[in-house]
């Protein structure tokens, strides 16, 4: 029987930020973004997996468990619950099931159709197929659904926890989190009907066994790698995880292996066998030693871009200036110390070119600033925008960096990106510098975007603890910006950005200004943008997001007087880009701007970047 199907495109996944749920274990004052459940453009609820280490198997128990090793996984996503029936009947492949029911999960499968599942759902939501059909080889390149690896399902199914289930020790708790079969009745069940693990994954201890991507070998952990390990390289059997509707407690523990014959028949298939999909993070580069067996297919765009450049740091300050070099050594150490730089995809600024300058900056200004810098000027039009020799260049780097980001997200090199630039924009006027800033560098990249790519509609989400009022005038009268800016006012620098600035003429409401007071937090945060920002871009229907990073609200900043933390950065950044993905095919840019307590900035810097990079 041939289970190809046409090809038909349902689009890219849909980043909708649901619910945030509980992380493993973690070192005593280390803060971690929780993972994040995502609906794919199926309509299918995943759990974004985290990277991590745990302790695989069991020195206590079967002898295929041990013996107990270090593993370390990358992240991934793994759907929330076991396929059901419904769901795979929609690829009009036939439902092998015994118990049958639409929302029971699907059992009695054999392995090759669970991959055939998961290459069908891969090219109805426009990715790439894991499993080449000839040889069934897995590739884990591809940015399409697969089944887990052994490793990747305990991990998950552990969520953080080295007791024998997620919940305990305590076998006599499993009937609340499993079917087996003491309170199955000799059945399965609707799925999600017990309660899910601490990551928020239903029925990873009961129900029906599930297919992972390996074979089975009773001897394999003595010799497994201990990154990203993916089984042997062959075998006659692959393995099962987790318990079934028919289990026993003890083979419903976490560390549990059990494996089958029935690779491809499904007359030999148990009805107490079905399985889950996963799919690689789309912010995580391809797998070095991992190939491709599937030479065409749409690849993904799935990286998230990094733009710096040494030339920011001649940009030189006053002695004490919390506006210093510093701010982006300490960025950049950071994300390096984290194992997150080397993942980043560099991008090369280039200064940005007079004709996009002038786009929003006046003759005089440019020529004006220019000059103050080459004679040596210890200021350029106000005290509080000190310069240096190199600072023009710098400024123009910093812009151009901009465009540089926008150009890689526009011609597909990477999916967003993030720009380590200073000097800072977002006070810059037309004619003259303001508040550390000297060229308005998103309001250049939005300008930008309108004219080289013809995109109308661009959103600026600006979470700097100082009201942008730069960007803000640069558009006030234009309804193809929509400017959002969450703030700390009154009696706070610029002295701009009440409620009631919300445009003028054809841009009448398309300035959103939300006020803060002082000492506001994650919570005042949030509520500004699920309450103003969110339904005005889903109405708006931007085609590009860009955001004025400024990370001075932290609660530990020299400068902001607000209580903002690194996990509210990250729940920011995720409904910005919750946005983009759902407006804009994911097109995102962010910028740095303000943010002075270095800590607290580099901190902030790397949720942000974690999160872009899901």
């Amino acid at each position: 029987m041939s289970y190809r199907v046409a090809r038909f495109t349902a689009g890219l996944f849909c980043l909708v930020l649901l619910l945030p749920i509980t992380s493993g274990c973690r070192r005593k004052n280390e803060r971690a973004p929780a993972p994040q459940i995502v609906k794919t453009a199926g309509g299918l609820e995943m759990v974004v997996i985290p990277a991590g280490s745990f302790v695989m198997g069991s020195d206590g128990d079967e002898p295929d468990e041990r013996p107990a090793h270090m593993v370390s996984i990358s992240a991934f996503w793994m759907d929330r619950y076991e396929v059901v029936q419904s769901q795979f009947r929609k690829f009009q492949l036939s439902d092998p099931s015994h118990f049958k029911d639409p929302t029971n999960p699907l059992e009695q499968i054999n392995w090759t159709d669970a991959a055939i599942y998961c290459n069908e759902r891969s090219l109805a939501e426009g990715l790439e197929p894991c499993y080449d059909e000839q040889t069934w080889r897995c590739s884990f390149d591809a940015n399409g659904y697969r089944l887990p690896t052994e490793a990747e399902w305990e991990y998950a199914c552990r969520a953080g926890t080295s007791t024998k289930y997620s919940f305990g020790n305590d076998s006599r708790k499993l009937k609340d989190h499993a079917w087996f079969a003491e309170n199955a009745g000799g059945k399965t069940h609707p799925i999600g009907k017990r309660k899910p693990n601490p990551w928020g994954l239903y029925d990873m201890n009961g129900n029906v066994a599930e297919w992972c991507n390996d074979y089975y070998s009773g001897s394999y952990y003595a010799g497994s790698g201990e990154k990203d390990p993916r089984g042997p390289a062959k075998g006659k059997e692959r393995v099962l995880r987790g318990g079934a509707w028919n289990s026993s407690a003890e083979s419903c523990r976490s560390s549990y292996r059990s494996s089958d014959p029935s690779i491809d028949d499904t007359c030999l298939a148990s009805d107490a066998i079905g399985f889950r999909c996963v799919r690689k993070a789309p912010g995580d580069n391809p797998s070095p030693q991992a190939k491709n067996p599937t030479a065409d297919g749409p690849a993904a765009v799935s990286r998230t871009g990094f733009v710096y450049d040494d030339i920011y740091l001649e940009h030189k300050t006053t002695a004490g200036h919390p506006e210093s070099p510093q701010r982006l050594v300490a960025i950049t150490d950071r994300l390096k110390s984290k194992g997150l730089y080397e993942r980043l995809v560099k991008l090369a600024p280039r200064p940005v070119a007079r004709q996009w300058l002038t786009a929003l900056h006046t003759v005089e200004y440019i020529e004006r600033a220019k000059r103050s810098c080459e004679q040596g000027a210890g200021y350029l039009d106000c005290g509080d925008v000190p310069i240096s020799a190199k600072s023009y260049e710098a400024a123009l780097m910093a812009a151009g960096g901009v465009l540089s980001a926008i150009d890689a997200v526009m011609e597909g090199k990477v999916a967003n990106a993030f720009c380590a630039v200073r000097p800072p924009g977002h006070h810059a006027l037309a004619d003259r510098a303001l508040g550390f800033c000297i060229f308005n560098n998103v309001a250049i990249g939005a300008r930008y975007i309108q004219k080289k790519y013809k995109l109308a509609k661009v959103l600026i989400v600006d979470w700097d603890v100082h009201h942008g009022n730069g960007t803000n005038a640069a558009f006030y009268d234009d309804p193809n910006v929509l400017y959002f800016s969450v703030h700390r006012y009154p009696f706070f620098y610029p002295g701009t950005g009440s409620a009631a600035e919300k445009g003028s003429g054809a841009g009448l409401n398309y300035s959103i200004n939300v006020p803060l007071p002082a000492g506001s937090g994650d919570a005042d945060y949030l509520k500004a943008f699920e309450e103003k920002l969110r339904p005005a871009a889903i109405a708006f229907r931007p085609g590009f997001v860009l955001v004025s990073a400024g990370f001075d609200a932290h609660e530990d900043d020299l400068l902001g007087g607000m209580r903002v933390t690194s996990e509210g950065f990250a729940e920011m950044t995720r409904i910005a880009k919750s946005i983009a993905d759902e407006c804009g095919q994911g097109r995102l840019v962010s910028v740095l701007e303000g943010g002075y307590g270095l800590d607290g900035l580099a901190e902030s810097v790397e949720a942000h970047i974690r999160v872009l990079m899901m």
